[in-house]
């Protein structure tokens, strides 16, 4: 007999900051060397839901301007999280779609899209589709796209998605503090593969 295998080809959206490359790591470097300048008390909270909302005595307007002066030159030199590049190389070669989907401000950048687009270049991370969204909701982009699942880092994020209908995976962090129950996770890019193998 003939042995018929099913592979079930999926879109996958991937967020690009903290579940492929390692940004709130660089940002928190940055933060301390800058709030030297600021009141010099370092993190006062490391217990804080995440690096903007409360882990420094930063105010609301502080952390903007930071963004807004940093984060560009942060971003050109982010690296990618452990195994990502290995596993994304993976779910390529198994037949996957991928669709990097993330929230960049151009606020923040001189063009999010090229400075994003070179970083990926330098860190050789192939997909199929790079999207730059200006907003946290990225269930329009995800519906436009036909998006199986979408990987976040951002619970919150996922819960926008939920809301619409969009399958989403929480890639937790030890900065996003913040979690739901009805939230399915991983924390590493082997669990994230597997979970989409099985």
């Amino acid at each position: 007999y003939d042995i018929i295998m099913l592979v079930i080809i999926m879109r996958i959206g991937l967020d690009i900051d903290n579940v492929i490359l390692e940004t709130d790591e660089e940002i928190l470097k940055e933060m301390l060397i800058e709030d030297k300048n600021k009141r010099n008390r370092g993190i006062i909270n490391n217990n804080a839901d995440y690096i903007f909302l409360g882990m420094f005595d930063w105010s609301k307007e502080e952390i903007d301007a930071f963004l807004n002066t940093k984060m560009e030159d942060i971003a050109k030199n982010l690296k990618p999280k452990k195994d990502a590049k290995y596993y994304i190389d993976k779910l390529i070669d198994d037949g996957h779609e991928i669709y990097l989907i993330s929230n960049r401000s151009n606020k923040q950048y001189q063009n999010a899209y090229l400075t994003t687009k070179k970083n990926l270049e330098v860190n050789d991370i192939k997909y199929n589709k790079l999207i730059i969204t200006e907003s946290n909701d990225k269930s329009k982009e995800c519906l436009d796209e036909k998006i199986d699942l979408m990987i976040d880092d951002r619970a919150s994020n996922c819960m926008k998605l939920l809301d619409k209908n969009i399958n989403c995976l929480l890639f937790k962090t030890k900065y996003e503090k913040r979690s739901f129950n009805n939230l399915n996770s991983v924390s590493s890019w082997h669990e994230l593969y597997e979970y989409i193998k099985n």
